[in-house]
């Protein structure tokens, strides 16, 4: 816009002939002002100087006198021309020196100069100059014929009022760009500078602030609930050259060397008119997301795969997803379009958060610490809460768009995965029994708990948020021995040889037939006991509050224990299958079963209140758990597939031994299992009408480890194999073949691989187990009676019994197998 200081003499003129317009006088261009003033030629030092002609404005008698005369000069040097090859240039030019007009004209001299005639330039008058008569400018009618020409730079000079603020808005609005927002360099930095060099910087700051106050407000590109606060996205380029506390807009945009009006022309650009360089928007920029707390703690569960799985599926190298848990920010190293994909899809993700409660007493009477929620949550991916002054958990997840796609309907979700690691981990395994016995030596009681560190990876996710100890005797050289020499007395069930069980054919797919009768299997009628003895360290509560009780009082205070299983090196284990010669003392071929397991489902709501009437009970901590027997299902495979059903126990009663060896590297657990098995053959267990309900929709993935299953089943179980209590049902029938169907909770699935071999006339199995959410991997050495024994049918099942007892004690005791380094003790 024009400055009132601006002199006249620098007005372009458009401007002149508007305040033309506006003068109250007519306005008669002076000719002083409007004369062309031509520049002067001299030729010649002597010489006054000479104004230009225009050929046009010459008369028309002069021109035809001076080509007479330069005809008669031509005439007479066209021989010489001629005679010594000289091209002659017409440099008859007309001149105006004080209203004369001269003719340039060139004259031969009668000489050489270096080697070439000789000419001199010759300025030949031509008569005086005679302008030719113009028309007059018209005079209006209002205006005096006598009015006097006006001094237009005096006129400006007068005017010094400043231009109209709406005037200025609406010039540097003319500049904006109609639809394209995104430029080229070259575009942006030409716009930049017809803002600086034409306008003022107040006018560009007032401009700015008009903006501020009356524009349009600016409509965030992303209105999500979630997001509380988002920064626009910015270029990482030339960070490094930014002032501190520059606007981010202005990034990559600017440098410590741009003045301060540039600075409001690329505000006007960036902020008003949201004008960005193309080459920067398709470089890496930042944008940083404040989210709302309930969102940012679904995101941040777990391992964080719901980042993890964005950064695989659009990140380029050099993009990242960073998550500052203390801010709740997660901060986008993107392009400008991709930050934008990552924001949308972020909220298709957020879309399907899912909660899902279900009442504490399903799980515990007692009061469940916010560290073991906390824990579960971080497992399972999920967020688990106690509302203040409720009875329900209420567990909250963000749910997999495929799962609805893929049709992986009515299978346990991650709410049922709570419910059931919580139920396990705050419930004893149902008709269980375990009891507490040490090795019998003299000095056991001068022993002391070492606190274990090395076997926490092997408990289970609850288990591992504690300290734990193990009760052990020092070791003496060429100490006593007796502890080896005097095992167990007695397990409370008959140690009985393992049964054969038919296999299935591994050339049948796996396969399940929904057009089945209900109950077409039945249960066998005689109950079968099977003992295991696993090897590993008995490990005792020795948390900072409290402390194992002295040994006379732990083996009847109940006080809190778990297993740690434990291996031999396997070279040990490979010498043992070659210590003997024969057949028999090969190794079985290596087998992988799936083991799926189930607990009877706790009754809920209404139904507790009708036992309760029943058994006529109103204890608050009444069991909500019916005393049905536990299921095993067990899964043939053969490579990556699942074959078919090898077989399914109903475990009545579980009986758990564990011994204390003080002066071994390694204690013992003996477990007895009471259970029945549903006959029939093993290729159509499968088409039994429970198991076909929940194999049908089940996802089972061996290559990928991925395991799918119904949270629930219901299965006809006979009465005979539930366990009474009086509190349960005191109207039960006395037919003890009457099946009740009865609901089962899916509580764990294992993958087993397992090899054998003869030890002492019984089977020893190493088995790798690999769990599910929160058990991780593990491996066990386990003694089985097995099919073959030394041991004649004859001789009974108390040898049986005996010799098996005293082979598991021989087997922990055995230093060379656990150290790898220190001699038996027996043989010392």
């Amino acid at each position: 816009m024009i400055s009132p200081r601006i002199s006249g003499g620098a007005i372009c003129l458009g401007c002149r002939l508007r305040l033309l317009r506006q003068s109250t006088q007519p306005l008669r261009a002076s000719s002083r002002i409007f004369q062309i003033q031509h520049p002067s030629l001299r030729r010649f030092a002597s010489e006054s100087p000479a104004r230009a002609c225009d050929q046009n404005q010459l008369a028309e008698g002069q021109d035809q006198t001076l080509d007479s005369e330069e005809q008669s000069q031509d005439g007479k040097l066209e021989n010489k021309e001629k005679e010594f090859g000289v091209k002659r240039v017409d440099m008859r030019k007309r001149r105006l020196s004080r209203n004369r007009i001269l003719t340039e004209d060139a004259q031969n001299l009668a000489s050489d100069m270096l080697g070439k005639p000789a000419s001199v330039i010759v300025m030949r008058d031509g008569g005086l100059y005679q302008k030719k008569d113009r028309p007059p400018a018209p005079v209006g009618p209002d205006n005096e014929a006598n009015a006097q020409p006006i001094n237009i730079e005096a006129l400006l000079n007068s005017q010094r009022e400043p231009p109209n603020p709406q005037e200025v808005r609406k010039n540097i609005d003319s500049l904006r760009p109609s639809t394209e927002t995104a430029l080229s360099e070259r575009e942006f930095r030409k716009l930049q500078a017809l803002l600086t060099d034409g306008f003022l910087s107040a006018q560009l700051h007032e401009y700015l602030e008009y903006h501020k106050q009356n524009g349009q407000p600016s409509t965030p590109a992303f209105k999500y609930d979630w997001i509380k606060e988002i920064t626009p996205w910015v270029p990482l380029a030339n960070q490094s050259s930014v002032a501190e506390g520059t606007d981010p807009s202005l990034h990559g945009y600017i440098t410590d060397s741009t003045t301060a009006k540039e600075k409001l022309a690329i505000r006007i650009m960036r902020e008003c008119w949201g004008l960005s360089i193309v080459d920067l928007d398709a470089g890496l920029g930042e944008t940083k997301i404040k989210i709302r707390n309930f969102e940012f703690l679904l995101l941040m569960r777990g391992t964080q795969r719901w980042l993890t799985v964005m950064g695989k599926i659009w990140l380029d190298a050099g993009e990242k997803i960073e998550a500052f848990r203390s801010k709740k920010t997660l901060r986008l190293v993107t392009t400008k379009t991709k930050a934008a994909t990552l924001i949308k899809d972020l909220n298709e993700t957020l879309k399907q958060v899912t909660t899902k409660s279900f009442a504490v007493h399903l799980i515990t009477h007692k009061p469940i610490d916010e560290a073991v929620l906390e824990e579960v949550g971080r497992i399972t991916n999920t967020h688990v809460r106690k509302p203040s002054g409720s009875e329900q958990l209420c567990v909250t997840w963000i749910e997999l768009k495929k799962r609805a796609a893929k049709g992986l309907v009515g299978l346990e979700d991650l709410g049922d995965t709570v419910l059931r690691l919580l139920l396990t981990a705050y419930n004893p395994q149902p008709s269980t029994t375990t009891s507490l016995h040490v090795a019998d030596q003299d000095d056991v009681a001068a022993g002391r708990f070492i606190t274990n560190t090395i076997d926490k990876e092997k408990l289970g996710w609850k288990d591992r948020m504690g300290q734990w100890a193990r009760y052990a005797l020092p070791l003496i050289p060429g100490g006593n021995t007796s502890a080896a020499e005097r095992p167990l007395g007695k397990l409370q069930f008959p140690v009985e040889r393992e049964t054969a069980e038919p296999e299935s054919d591994e050339s049948n797919e796996f396969s399940c037939e929904p057009q089945l009768s209900i109950h077409p299997m039945n249960w066998a009628e005689d109950l079968k006991v099977s003992t295991k003895a696993a090897f590993g360290h008995l490990l005792h509560a020795n948390d900072t509050s409290t402390s194992p009780p002295p040994l006379p009082d732990l083996l009847t205070a109940n006080y809190p224990r778990v297993f740690a299983s434990a291996i031999p090196h396997p070279l040990h284990l490979a010498k043992l299958g070659a210590s003997d010669d024969g057949p028999a003392n090969t190794l079985i071929q290596a087998k992988t079963t799936i083991v799926i397991r189930f607990w009877p489902t706790p009754i809920r709501g209404a139904e507790i209140e009708i036992h309760k009437r029943r058994s006529k009970r109103t204890t608050k901590n009444w069991d909500a758990t019916p005393p049905a027997p536990l299921l095993e299902l067990r899964l043939a495979t053969s490579g990556d597939e699942v074959k078919g059903v090898e077989s399914l126990r109903a475990i009545k009663q579980t009986l758990i031994t564990d011994v204390m060896l003080p002066t071994s590297l390694v204690d013992l657990r003996y477990t007895q299992a009471q259970h029945a098995v549903l006959e029939g053959d093993p290729a159509k267990l499968a088409t039994w009408q429970p198991l076909a309900d929940f194999l049908e929709p089940a996802r089972l993935d061996l290559v990928r480890g991925k395991f799918e299953v119904p949270p629930r089943q219901k299965f006809p179980i006979p009465r005979r194999l539930f366990n009474n209590r009086i509190d349960w049902d005191p109207f039960a029938t006395t037919d003890m073949d009457e099946l009740i169907d009865t609901s089962y909770t899916y509580v764990g699935l294992e993958i087993h691989h397992s090899v054998s071999m003869p030890y002492e006339g019984f089977k020893l199995t190493y088995t790798s187990i690999s769990g599910e959410r929160g058990d991780g991997r593990n491996a066990e050495v386990s003694l089985e009676p097995g099919l073959k024994s030394r041991v004649s049918v004859a001789e009974g099942t108390r040898k049986l019994h005996d010799d098996f007892l005293v082979a598991c004690q021989k087997f922990a005791t055995t230093d060379t197998l656990w150290s790898g380094y220190l001699a038996s003790r027996r043989e010392s």
